[in-house]
């Protein structure tokens, strides 16, 4: 008798230990899913580069502008090239040296229309007057070290991360670069923007006449690219 009631226990505390393994690992994998959940909603993978800064609103917009157009940390290609968000300067001197590193005539025909599709959209209108950083042709139409930052890590992106970097997504990322190299300026774009009901995206925030279409009430034509006009 006592024998058949210790096999008993040994059954239950069995079919006990398999349950609480089941339970275990369905936690386990629950928590997994949440994990999964939560990094998919951050934006996480190659989706975190985005195409437009999001932007928190809580009320000071002033605030909510620096926050979503300044960036910090070190960006996904930051070790590979040793540059940071947190040190503008000096990566400054590093993305610049980029443009000589990678000529542009050592682009590929794809690899050239990408260039000039992103190096036509972006200037540095703060303190040259070039209309962009380069002309349809893909020559350098502006001469300052931000405008040769711009155009170098947009050739290092597209010749050694060719598919891991949309257009779109590099033009977001010399945008945050041009926020770096003129805060108080952009940070100025972005708060008008906000205040106009305007999503933050690289075609708003390169806009050279975005201030002053908003001040005469012509939001529709925001984000229009204008002729190139010259060189530099």
């Amino acid at each position: 008798m006592a024998n058949r009631m210790n096999a008993h226990n040994k059954g239950k505390n069995k079919t006990s230990l398999l349950l609480l393994a089941l339970a275990v690992s369905v936690l386990l994998l629950v928590n997994q899913w949440q994990i999964l959940s939560v990094s998919s909603a951050l934006g996480g993978g190659s989706q975190s580069k985005g195409t437009k800064l999001s932007v928190k609103l809580s009320g000071d917009t002033v605030q909510d502008a620096i926050k979503a157009v300044i960036p910090t940390g070190t960006p996904e290609y930051g070790a590979e090239l040793g540059v940071s968000f947190d040190d503008p300067v000096n990566s400054l001197n590093v993305l610049a040296k980029l443009d000589r590193q990678v000529p542009t005539n050592s682009l590929a025909e794809d690899e050239k229309t990408r260039f000039v599709n992103v190096g036509t959209k972006i200037s540095c209108e703060f303190c040259c007057g070039a209309a962009a950083v380069i002309d349809g042709s893909g020559r350098d139409a502006c001469g300052c070290s931000h405008a040769a930052s711009f155009r170098g890590l947009s050739k290092y992106l597209i010749k050694n991360h060719p598919t891991e970097w949309t257009d779109d997504q590099i033009l977001l990322e010399l945008t945050k670069w041009k926020a770096l190299y003129y805060p108080k300026n952009m940070v100025e774009k972005a708060v008008a923007a906000l205040e106009n009901g305007l999503e933050l995206t690289p075609e708003v925030l390169n806009d050279r006449d975005l201030l002053k279409k908003i001040s005469v009430g012509d939001t529709t034509s925001i984000g229009e690219l204008p002729t190139m006009v010259g060189g530099c």
